[in-house]
């Protein structure tokens, strides 16, 4: 056999083998699992954290622990500010949670204990929903059953009307309202829509489709919702589970607070997240966004 065709079969051996090797690392890629949401998660970047401003966090203590709740001025001002001089005049601790029903919601906030009572600030005026105008925040995951469109803000579900009902309402208002889901803070209220005041509930079951847009939600608890899930049950209870102390996270000594981020909803890295649950399929049909838990980390550990 000639020089030269012993050099062409070496070559040509070379290139098979090399070809045989990049099929093969083609194909593991392939296999390659997907990432876990509890991978994703602690691959998530520093920059997806979003850190709670502490003006507008509220520690909750219940006998079960400890409840961290955003409050939201961006959507609900009003009731936001009433709140928060409510718990920094103490209104609220020794209070008790007196009407409770599973599945639904904890109310508490009653100096009276009977559902009728409230605190001497006046009545609130309505914040139920807004205009998608009112802000760009809102990220849109897809649409259910109840909306044809459902994301976040901030962590925070919402729901919203199409945009494109603008040009075919007289009044060019397209609506845009929270959700009333497990860890939604929202307001109590009588028939008359202005008449919120110190009443509130914590949500424990999902409601939507008897609360959205009939009632103000002013937060959302991001970490401690196993001890809010733990409120004695009844309307009232035979023991009613009290409220032992509420604080704006501003007010506790920095040594005592606690650093709270949560993963920001409107990044790349959350949309993997959730794709990486199947809370979303193909067709952009979000299964359930009230099972969707937004990731936290509470000192730099994250929640499980």
């Amino acid at each position: 056999m000639s020089v030269r065709r012993l050099v062409l079969n070496a070559c040509s051996a070379m290139i098979l083998a090399t070809t045989m090797a990049a099929t093969a690392v083609s194909a593991k890629d392939e296999q390659a699992e997907p990432l876990t949401p509890a991978q994703i998660m602690e691959a998530a970047p520093e920059t997806v954290w979003r850190k709670l401003d502490p003006e507008n966090t509220v520690y909750m203590d219940l006998p079960a622990g400890l409840v961290i709740i955003e409050l939201r001025p961006d959507f609900a001002p009003g009731h936001v500010k009433q709140i928060k001089t409510l718990v920094r005049d103490g209104f609220y601790n020794g209070l008790t949670f007196h009407r409770v029903i599973e599945g639904f919601m904890a109310q508490g906030g009653d100096p009276a204990g009977t559902g009728a009572g409230g605190s001497d600030l006046p009545d609130l005026k309505a914040e139920f929903s807004r205009d998608t105008s009112d802000t760009d925040e809102f990220v849109e995951i897809g649409r259910d059953l109840m909306a044809p469109r459902v994301g976040f803000i901030n962590g925070m579900p919402f729901g919203a009307q199409p945009e494109a009902l603008r040009a075919f309402k007289t009044d060019r208002h397209v609506d845009l309202w929270p959700l009333h889901c497990p860890r939604v803070m929202s307001m109590a209220r009588t028939a008359a829509p202005n008449s919120a005041n110190s009443q509130f509930f914590l949500m424990i079951g999902d409601s939507r489709l008897n609360l959205d847009r009939k009632y103000s939600a002013w937060g959302w608890i991001v970490d401690g919702f196993e001890a809010s899930r733990r409120i004695a049950r009844g309307e009232p209870p035979t023991r009613p589970t009290p409220i032992m102390r509420v604080r704006v996270a501003t007010d506790v000594p920095v040594a005592d607070r606690r650093e709270v981020e949560v993963m920001r909803t409107d990044s790349e890295t959350f949309m993997r997240y959730i794709k990486a649950r199947g809370d979303v399929d193909d067709t952009g049909f979000v299964k359930d966004i009230c099972e969707i838990k937004i990731p936290a980390r509470i000192n730099g550990e994250i929640e499980r």
